[in-house]
C-alpha cells in the first residue's frame, strides 16, 4: 500500500513564472470538455452549473 500512495503524488515544480501556455491549455481543454458535454444534453463533466447568461441554460 505505501508503494501506491508513493506512486500517487503529484510533483510539484515552482517556477518564478507561470508557464501560461500550460495553463492555457488546461482552461481550454476545461472549456472544451463542458461546452462537448452541454451540446449533447450530457450533464457537466465537472458538476458546475452553466453560467447564468447562457441563452437556454436551467439550473
Amino acid at each position: 500500500m505505501r508503494s501506491d500512495e508513493r506512486n500517487l503524488r503529484l510533483r510539484v515544480t515552482r517556477r518564478e513564472e507561470p508557464d501560461l501556455g500550460k495553463l492555457i491549455e488546461w482552461v481550454l481543454g476545461i472549456a472544451e470538455a463542458r461546452h462537448r458535454a452541454w451540446v449533447s444534453g450530457d450533464p457537466d463533466p465537472y458538476g458546475l452549473p452553466p453560467p447564468d447568461d447562457l441563452p437556454g441554460a436551467t439550473r
